[in-house]
Formats: C-alpha cells, structure tokens, sequence
C-alpha cells in the first residue's frame, strides 16, 4: 500500500483524527504521527502518556468485512509492531528474546509493558456493509516510560538507542504490508504461528481480569480462532475471547 503521511508537533489523539477522516469518507493509506497527544487514549478506555521522544502513531485503511478478518487483525497488527520496531531499532541480537507479545497486542520488554496496540473499526462512507474502515494506533516507550503508580513500564531506551519515530513508523507500516500480503496468501494459520513465535512461552503463569474477577492459570497457546487458552491450575482449559491479561 502506499501510505500518506501526516506529521504533527501536537494532537489530541492521532487516532481520532484518522477516525474523524474515516468517518468523512478518506481513503485508505493515511498514516498519522505526533509528537505529542494531549487525549491519548489506550484500551478499554484507559489513557495514554505519549511522551517526549516516544511514538504516537495511528494508520487507516479500509477492508473487506469477513469473520476471518476481525478475528486476524490484532494479531497481524501486533506482528508488524513487533516486527517492525525489530527492523528500526539497532538492538543487540538477542532483544527478540526480551520483546514478547501479550496476548493479545502489547508488546512487554523484559515482562514489562512498553508498548500498545488500539484498534477501532466502522462502517465506511456510502454505506456499504461489506466494506468497513480501521484505525489501528500504536503507542511505543522510545526514549522514556511514564511513571504510572501500580504499573511496570519499560522503555526500548533501557536496552539501545532507539530509533526515531518516523523510521519507526515506516518500517512498523512495511511490516504490516508484508504480513497482509502473507495473510492473502496462507491463511489465518500463519498469522497464529507468527503470532506464536513473538509470544510469551508456553506455560507462562498469567492472571486473567474480567466480569470484575481474576482468573489464574499458564498460557496454553491459541485455539483455531485465535482466542487466548488458559489452563487454569485445576486443569481444565478455557477459551478467552476478551479480557484483561497481566504476566506473573
């Protein structure tokens, strides 16, 4: 895709912006960064702290609507992150063994977040129901983590010199070009061994939030349609669709 970049000293959010130009019928291949966001938001409603030196980035492209895409897209998003800060940062060898995946699109550097995925769809201008938008923004501690109470951040500053934002943005977008291009190709099954590979391991002690409770178990991998498996310490395994998930 060739994609049209957009720069800003500041915004409220990079990803309301794509959304505003959704919703008014722009087309695909817009990509918008800033160098700070005043309303950043994260998931499930949270905020988001872009900070000095870090990227604020979001991108629109529009898309078939089908189940196999939905259920696809945080993965494939989370493989070009994770994929394209790899290509951009000039990092030891061994920092594909730190930067691990969270089910199901944060990315964590040595068990600790640092960066994050939120991604909104809808309905795209003229009405049609088999074609839809979605904006997908990305946040990524570069040079510094936020000092949030009750929450271990991490930067990719702590383990080389990061790269800057619109290098980083670039090869994040290259990713996600090559990844769709795999998806056309193969198949759901190749995104969920992709995703597999960059993910925490097999076993990994995780505790599930949801419905206002809290669930322990060990990851289990992913079931055919990319939903979490968990299996809880009786033994029994579940199937997660949505929820809150923190690495012990």
């Amino acid at each position: 895709m060739t994609w049209r970049f957009e720069q800003y000293e500041t915004l409220a959010s990079t990803s309301d912006l794509c959304r505003e130009r959704a919703e008014a019928g722009e087309k695909s291949g817009l990509a918008v960064l800033a160098e700070r966001q005043s309303a950043a938001r994260g998931s499930r409603g949270r905020g988001w702290d872009s900070g000095e030196g870090n990227l604020a980035f979001s991108f629109l492209f529009h898309f078939s609507d089908s189940r196999d895409f939905r259920a696809v897209l945080p993965y494939l998003a989370s493989l070009a992150f994770h994929d394209g800060l790899m290509a951009a940062a000039s990092c030891p060898e061994n920092l594909s063994d730190r930067l691990r995946v969270k089910w199901p699109n944060d990315l964590l550097l040595s068990g600790r977040k640092m960066a994050g995925i939120l991604i909104e769809t809808g309905l795209s201008a003229g009405g049609d129901p088999s074609t839809c938008w979605a904006v997908i923004g990305m946040g990524v501690n570069l040079r510094q983590a936020p000092a949030i109470e009750g929450r271990q951040l991490a930067a990719l500053a702590e383990v080389c010199s990061p790269p800057d934002a619109v290098s980083c943005a670039h090869a994040i977008l290259h990713a996600f070009d090559d990844w769709m291009e795999r998806w056309k190709r193969n198949g759901n099954g190749v995104i969920w061994e992709g995703w597999m590979k960059r993910a925490h391991p097999v076993g990994t002690r995780l505790i599930l939030r949801r419905h206002g409770r809290e669930t322990a178990g060990r990851f289990a991998g992913l079931d055919a349609q990319g939903h979490l498996l968990l299996t809880l310490d009786g033994g029994a395994v579940i199937s997660v669709v949505t929820g809150d998930v923190i690495c012990e």
